[in-house]
């Protein structure tokens, strides 16, 4: 074959591959959009779970006493505390006593 024949077919080779390639761009950013839309409703819907979850929350320590609820807040900054591995605080430490286990008699 000579060149002259080669030339056009290699032309209209690339034309074809370029178009192909157009589509899959299209797809690729297509589905790339459908998932930040999912992503986006998925954070909407966690949002709104957690707005919901932090107003029953409210709620219950709203309709407590007012005693319930020092002892409610004591214990979550216990929990919170507990969870976040820290330590009281310094000063309440080494001047809280230390509790003694009675000793277990051996069997």
């Amino acid at each position: 074959m000579s060149i002259k024949r080669i030339i056009p077919f290699i032309l209209m080779l690339s034309i074809a591959f370029s178009t192909l390639s157009c589509k899959s761009w299209r797809i690729n950013r297509k589905r790339k959009k459908d998932a930040r839309e999912i992503e986006k409703k998925k954070r909407e819907r966690d949002a709104e779970a957690n707005a919901k979850y932090e107003e029953a929350i409210k709620h219950q320590a709203d309709i407590q006493s007012p005693k319930t609820r020092r002892a409610m807040k004591k214990r979550y900054k216990q929990a919170d505390r507990y969870n976040n591995h820290k330590r009281e605080f310094f000063l309440k430490r080494w001047f809280t006593p230390k509790h003694k286990r009675k000793a277990t008699p051996p069997v």
